[in-house]
């Protein structure tokens, strides 16, 4: 028997209504597993940050989905992360809580690029009624040593400086900030720019601590809702609008790739990078026997054509 169209809508309603049960079913599993896991991952913390330099290797070794992005000014500073950990901070129960919401803290030893031995960095997960949610963050300021040591250089000082523009604003009982009227904005944006233009200068990943996404994106309403059959385009102008002055665009995709990869499989990375030393002579990664060898180190940092290349910008 052939359904109607209107029959053939009302079982696609149904079906839409069940995906969001599958969801929500998920999203428990996820939260139980996560408070679960919690008490584990602090007792193998523990231990991992016993191993030399297990962090640093780790780090060293990891997912093309990370490692990519390490410019080769940043392997100096990467070697230097003595411990790293992913929270699901806002979980607060088995069943209560986001999970998706990840803070991630980064420990370092002395260096010399940066004064702060710890950053920490959350990503907050923003659901949205009309698609798939998202991940969003506020910047993290370094305190470098000197400009000269500043691997952003300067882009995350703009990007914390629009940020503080913006909250200052809204101390004002200001709901809706324009953005690209400041002149924070405009100083960050010709920085981006000028990264673009300088084939020398490669993004650093510590742009990383500057990521925000898409935040205070309001939803857009249905065609013809209170006169306002514009509101996508508009909202798209907006994302769009967000991602002229985003210091790491693909800050999303890589927090998640910390979290499951780098954090959970830890191990993995670590023991791989010993498979290529089975007798075990290379594991102290401040050895200087081969400093003659160092230049090739950067085999950490993939070749220059499988490096992303730098995204585009309007003028």
């Amino acid at each position: 028997m052939s359904l109607s169209l209107e029959d053939v809508g009302t079982v696609f309603e149904e079906l839409g209504d069940l995906e969001k049960n599958f969801a929500e079913v998920e999203l428990d599993a996820l939260r139980r597993k996560e408070f679960s896991l919690k008490p584990l991952y602090a007792k193998r913390k523990s231990l991992l940050d016993k191993i030399p330099d297990f962090w640093a290797t780790v780090f060293g070794n990891s997912p093309e989905e990370v490692q990519q992005f390490f410019s080769a000014e940043d392997l100096a500073l990467v070697s230097c992360i003595k411990s790293f950990t992913v929270e699901r901070y806002q979980i607060e129960s088995e069943t209560k809580g986001e999970p998706r919401s990840l803070r991630f803290t980064f420990d370092f030893a002395e260096n010399e690029f940066m004064e702060d031995k710890q950053l920490v960095k959350d990503f907050e997960y923003k659901a949205r009624e009309d698609g798939p949610g998202s991940l969003i963050s506020k910047p993290v300021p370094i305190k470098w040593k000197s400009n000269k040591k500043d691997l952003t250089k300067g882009l995350l000082d703009a990007a914390v400086d629009l940020y503080a523009a913006e909250e200052a604003i809204k101390l004002k009982s200001v709901e809706i900030v324009d953005r690209e009227a400041l002149w924070q904005h405009e100083k960050l944006r010709d920085k981006l720019v000028n990264l673009d233009e300088n084939d020398e200068d490669q993004p650093s990943f510590f742009n990383f601590f500057g990521f925000r996404g898409a935040i205070d994106l309001p939803a857009p309403k249905k065609e013809g809702e209170n006169g306002a059959g514009d509101d996508a385009e508009d909202s798209d102008e907006d994302v769009e609008g967000m991602l002229e002055v985003e210091v790491f665009p693909p800050g999303e995709e890589v927090a998640i790739a910390l979290a499951e990869e780098v954090w959970s499989d830890a191990m993995d990375y670590f023991m791989s990078a010993q498979d290529d030393f089975p007798n075990g002579e290379d594991l102290d990664m401040e050895d200087d026997e081969d400093d003659e060898d160092d230049e090739d180190v950067p085999e950490l940092v993939p070749a220059e054509d499988a490096r992303p290349s730098k995204r585009q910008r309007k003028d």
